[in-house]
């Protein structure tokens, strides 16, 4: 079923945490996605900040189920903070955006949980805006 669907180009991935300390904050990520059988892998493309996303799921029709591994950048309040967790997200029907959540421990050793969306923005490195 997950080979109907296209997960060529890039992708935008934000995910939003908010905690009592501080308003909800978003991070994004640029990303390629490939499809492997039913994994379906999702790494970041090198950019100027110097972060770094990967996450590895299995895709069972449109839900998927996986985990994932974030490096702050150098120049992030965190400090090239390292972070990673479980996460499962639902793939549109159109099969042009994933959403869900994430869940993890921040750096109190809190599990804490995010809200994670993935949003196909065209073919090509070139299509990222700003």
């Amino acid at each position: 079923m997950a080979a109907q669907y296209d997960f060529s180009g890039v992708w935008r991935s934000s995910y939003h945490k908010a905690d009592s300390k501080n308003p909800a904050r978003e991070t994004d990520h640029y990303v390629t996605m490939r499809l492997m059988g039913n994994q379906l892998i999702v790494e970041s493309i090198p950019g100027p900040s110097g972060s770094y996303l990967l996450g590895r799921f299995t895709l069972d029709d449109r839900v998927a189920t996986g985990s994932y591994q974030s490096q702050n950048s150098p120049n992030n309040e965190a400090k090239e903070a390292l972070y990673y967790g479980a996460a499962q997200l639902v793939l549109s029907e159109d099969g042009r955006s994933l959403k869900g959540m994430g869940v993890g421990f921040g750096k109190d050793m809190k599990v804490k949980s995010t809200i994670w969306e993935l949003v196909h923005i065209g073919q090509h490195p070139a299509d990222v805006k700003g």
